[in-house]
């Protein structure tokens, strides 16, 4: 059973959560403090964090960096109220997987707690190193090769590693300056300026009418959704 430790300082929202998520099956654990969410986190074994950033006693972004020095591959998505543009793109950057505003589609933050899960399993199999498969898409990590209802699909060098790295980051909003940084890193100013055209030409050529698979985040990036 997937534990989940939920660090919310409002009881209503809270015992929403806890509710949802032990329908789904997980076994939740509460927090209502940032550093009563971190001894939570040095006693039991959790397999997510959902995190929101106002708490009566710490900064939830410090609460965050917190987790993930500690547990670096602990999956973190924030909850929060904190809606600007600054606040998702710092909170991406520093520490959390994913971000997801207040108020929030209970069926949408499942959806994405189920995201990072999938994620997490891949990575553990390996199976980003070596092959992936997505509904009509094919990629071959080893030969860099990528097929579409079975045929060849030609993608330039700066398609082929942003599909890695979208691929690779499954479920998770990847920000434009990630994305850069991976591809270009402080070189070619003008490329990472035009990742959307790139993004456009990718998707023309690994979409199809009855398949979708990258996702806007406005104003902060791209979130690769492989389905289930």
């Amino acid at each position: 059973m997937k534990k989940i430790l939920v660090v919310e300082d409002r009881d209503t929202t809270m015992r929403h959560l806890k509710r949802h998520l032990e329908r789904e099956g997980y076994e939740v654990y509460t927090a209502h403090l940032g550093r009563e969410a971190i001894d939570i986190i040095g006693q039991h074994h959790v397999d997510l964090v959902l995190l929101d950033l106002k708490l009566p006693d710490m900064n939830g972004l410090c609460v965050c960096n917190e987790f993930r020095s500690a547990y670096p591959k602990l999956p973190i998505i924030i909850v929060s109220i904190q809606t600007g543009e600054r606040e998702k793109v710092s909170a991406l950057q520093q520490c959390a997987d994913d971000y997801i505003a207040k108020p929030f589609y209970t069926s949408e933050l499942l959806q994405r707690i189920k995201n990072q899960f999938l994620h997490t399993d891949r990575m553990r199999a390996g199976a980003e190193r070596r092959k992936f498969k997505a509904g009509p898409l094919e990629i071959n990590f080893v030969e860099r090769q990528v097929r579409v209802n079975g045929e060849s699909i030609n993608l330039t060098y700066t398609e082929y590693e942003m599909l890695y790295v979208l691929v690779t980051n499954a479920g998770r909003t990847v920000t434009y300056d990630i994305i850069a940084s991976k591809i270009w890193g402080d070189e070619d100013i003008s490329e990472r300026q035009n990742i959307h055209v790139h993004v456009n030409r990718l998707r023309k050529k690994i979409e199809t009418p009855e398949n979708r698979f990258i996702f806007n985040e406005a104003k902060i990036g791209y979130r690769f959704q492989a389905g289930e």
